[in-house]
């Protein structure tokens, strides 16, 4: 029996999904869900997805989970120069390669930054940018990557 329960731990661990930040950063770092909920979370109310031709793909609803520039901020950004901070994107990535990006000022120097948020769910991470017009296109499932990266 003890066999059986340690396999099925094992088994279940290989496809744990966990989320990565890298780039150009002093700290990278990755996290699996246990490590996720142990960061400090925000709430977003009403989040809904509304694809570019205005149809409304999942209902209104609270989302928990962490603000992207909470992730960002922990990475610590490397750079020689805080004007070089103009020139940083992050990039967004899920396992099929859908990709989104932001801009550093987008995150940090706008309302923008207090809506985009990562969260578990359905076994796997999300990203929503609840305030964009349309919210779908950069709306990512199965988010596994944040890249940061100095744009020269």
């Amino acid at each position: 029996m003890k066999i059986i329960v340690l396999f099925t731990l094992t088994f279940l661990n290989l496809f744990a999904y966990s989320l990565s930040i890298q780039g150009d950063i002093k700290e990278p770092y990755s996290l699996d869900e246990k490590e996720f909920n142990l960061l400090t979370h925000t709430t977003l109310k009403d989040v809904s997805v509304v694809c570019a031709s205005g149809e409304e793909k999942q209902k209104p609803k609270d989302l928990n989970g962490v603000l992207l520039m909470d992730l960002v901020q922990k990475a610590k950004v490397a750079i020689k120069s805080k004007k070089k901070l103009n020139q940083i994107i992050v990039l967004a990535k899920a396992t099929d390669d859908y990709a989104v990006a932001f801009s550093y000022n987008e995150i940090f120097n706008t309302d923008i930054g207090n809506s985009i948020i990562v969260v578990y769910e359905n076994n796997s991470f999300s990203l929503y940018s609840k305030k964009d017009f349309l919210t779908g296109p950069r709306h990512v499932y199965s988010l596994d990557e944040i890249q940061i990266k100095l744009i020269e």
